[in-house]
């Protein structure tokens, strides 16, 4: 798996954890970003992707700033537009 396929394994991993620690179903997180619960499960297993628009929707409802699902405890990751904008840099 290359890095950057693993970073979004993380973050959505970190959407993950984040919704279950505020006590939020996948039917909440559906209902709150007016799609479907099999929409809203297929973005957090990776089945689709999240479009920017969507991943800012998201923190807004789980009350945390999009770098907090970035950053998880363990990590922090920097944009870099040294490579390329698409370039995320694990430290």
């Amino acid at each position: 798996m290359n890095n950057s396929k693993i970073i979004v394994k993380e973050i959505r991993e970190r959407i993950k954890t984040v919704r279950i620690e505020k006590g939020y179903s996948q039917d909440y997180m559906a209902d709150m970003l007016n799609i479907s619960q099999n929409a809203y499960h297929k973005l957090e297993k990776g089945h689709t992707r999240i479009h920017l628009e969507k991943f800012i929707d998201i923190a807004n409802v789980l009350e945390v700033e999009v770098s907090d699902l970035f950053n998880g405890p363990d990590h922090v990751y920097i944009f870099s537009s040294y490579y390329s904008k698409k370039h995320i840099r694990r430290l």
